[in-house]
């Protein structure tokens, strides 16, 4: 893990873009029907199908193939490839 205050210009302004692309993907998808989620409208989202590691437990990352794990983080699961998404400590 990296402390916010630690981080470069250039390494926000990269989280910020990515950040902003999986928004604006999300939103026009409808969102994440995962459990009972529906729109203003009663639809349901169909984002859940491009998560590349939620509820994805074991299976292999779609970039390396690396098995994705699962780890709690404040009772809330938090899912990641170990391979691509290694923690930044300092």
């Amino acid at each position: 893990m990296t402390v916010a205050s630690r981080l470069r210009e250039a390494r926000v302004r990269r989280l910020f873009d990515g950040m902003v692309t999986v928004l604006t993907e999300a939103i026009a998808a409808g969102g994440s029907s995962i459990s009972d989620y529906v729109d203003a409208e009663g639809r349901k989202g169909f984002f859940q199908f491009s998560h590349r590691v939620y509820q994805r437990t074991g299976e292999p990352c779609v970039n390396c193939g690396t098995a994705i794990r699962r780890v709690l983080v404040a009772q809330r699961s938090s899912h990641f490839c170990p391979k691509c998404q290694k923690p930044q400590v300092q």
